[in-house]
């Protein structure tokens, strides 16, 4: 494990400045993710890390080492991609490999005999093993009741002038890991590889997927795969470019508490971007909220989320409602179409100045009476079975989001245009002057 530090990084794309003047520490075995919208710079920043881009100003270090100028191959880092990246060609196992043959890991006692690449010469020899022909005939059994089925008589007589080739080349493929037996017996450097690529297949429980190609497994699974090749080289530091962003919304809930599992699981320093929030906070350990090439705020998920320094932070995480206003005394702010809403601060507001208020809609009840209450007309009803999502207008045509979770039948009968009144917490209510937090 390794930790990971920018110092006053530079980058720019010609003319075009990304990231100016930033810093960021990231500790040894944390998760750290990189949020924000689109084009704020975040996936140029792991780049930067990954030697794909070089700053024009700054110094970035790999623990106490600087990598600024570093070429790619020379640093101890491994990607996963947003699009897998997966070579279609080979086949699960052949994917996974390919990192330990090109950096050479091999990880073992003595030289590498001489005769080990001779090794090749001794495959057909299994081609007469007695538990291959079985599996062989077996599985050309099997194709052949799929092949007959509602086929003309033609298409039979070609099947069997194929059965020739199809058996020798099934024989191959049935009699690989008996051959690969006898390879990991003579070459140390690959039944270190064997074991290593099955080592993290098995976190991924897809170790019985091996032989297959890419195209035959899932989108899940491809992405599982592609975690796999990454892990496999033991990098200081795994980096995850939105590796989820291509999935269901189901699958990415399921991989993305199973991506941290593994992570935790190995004690690795991991660097992920996304602009997705619950992703952001269900995986990390510590979260880097960016906006036009800075970061707003660095700090843990419930930091975050709970005690946003920013106007910026406050709206991009989660879901809220924002509403302006003018002071009117210590602890009250007049709407613009007049309502008055109260809030709770330390640091007392001069009146007369005009204020930003981000109320988020689980601090918003329409059953739990507080001494803030708002009228606001309907002006939509979803009804989710547990809870009721109602979004209501006020005077100047804000609006003010409630999720209702009692009584959510009653309120699932009312109509758009119906008017109910809204209790916010006024200790829950975020205030701001300009992008500045007042706590």
């Amino acid at each position: 494990m390794v930790s990971v530090k920018y110092s006053n990084v530079s980058i720019a794309y010609g003319d075009f400045v990304v990231l100016e003047n930033l810093d960021l520490d990231i500790r040894d075995g944390e998760i750290t993710t990189l949020l924000g919208p689109s084009g704020c710079g975040k996936t140029t920043l792991l780049r930067a890390l990954a030697g794909f881009v070089e700053p024009y100003e700054g110094h970035v270090y790999l623990g106490e080492e600087e990598v600024t100028l570093l070429p790619p191959q020379k640093r101890n880092t491994a990607m996963i991609f947003q699009n897998y990246a997966l070579w279609p060609h080979l086949s699960i196992f052949k994917n996974v490999e390919y990192g330990l043959k090109l950096r050479d890991k091999d990880k073992v006692d003595g030289e590498k005999p001489w005769y080990t690449k001779l090794i090749w010469l001794a495959k057909p020899f299994f081609i007469f093993v007695p538990q291959t022909h079985k599996s062989v005939s077996k599985r050309l059994k099997e194709e052949k009741e799929v092949y007959f089925e509602n086929k003309p008589k033609t298409a039979i007589v070609i099947w069997w002038l194929k059965v020739p080739l199809r058996r020798f080349k099934l024989t191959f493929e049935e009699s690989t890991f008996t051959y690969l037996d006898f390879k990991a017996t003579k070459d140390p450097s690959w039944a270190y590889r064997r074991r290593r690529v099955f080592e993290v297949l098995k976190l991924v429980h897809l170790e019985d997927q091996a032989k297959k190609q890419p195209t035959q497994l899932s989108g899940g699974q491809q992405q599982r795969i592609a975690l796999c090749r990454a892990i496999v080289v033991e990098p200081d530091v795994l980096l995850c470019d939105e590796p989820l962003s291509n999935l269901d919304a189901k699958l990415r809930h399921e991989l993305r508490s199973e991506i941290r599992s593994i992570i935790k699981k190995i004690g690795m320093t991991a660097i992920y971007v996304t602009h997705d929030q619950q992703e952001a906070l269900a995986i990390s350990d510590r979260i880097a909220v960016m906006n036009i090439g800075n970061i707003e705020q660095f700090g843990t998920p419930t930091e975050i989320y709970s005690n946003p320094n920013t106007l910026f932070v406050a709206q991009f995480m989660g879901t809220s409602c924002a509403f302006k206003g003018i002071v009117k005394s210590s602890d009250t702010v007049e709407l613009k179409g007049g309502e008055i809403m109260k809030f709770k601060t330390q640091k007392s507001i001069d009146t007369g100045v005009e204020v930003s208020l981000i109320v988020r809609p689980d601090n918003v009840s329409v059953i739990d009476k507080t001494d803030n209450p708002i009228e606001v007309q309907i002006n939509t009803i979803e009804y989710l079975g547990t809870e009721v999502k109602i979004t209501g207008k006020l005077k100047d045509d804000t609006i003010l989001l409630i999720d209702v979770a009692e009584k959510t039948e009653e309120y699932a009968k009312m109509v758009v245009g119906d008017k109910i009144t809204a209790y916010i917490k006024p200790e829950e209510t975020f205030v701001f002057i300009g992008e500045e937090r007042i706590y």
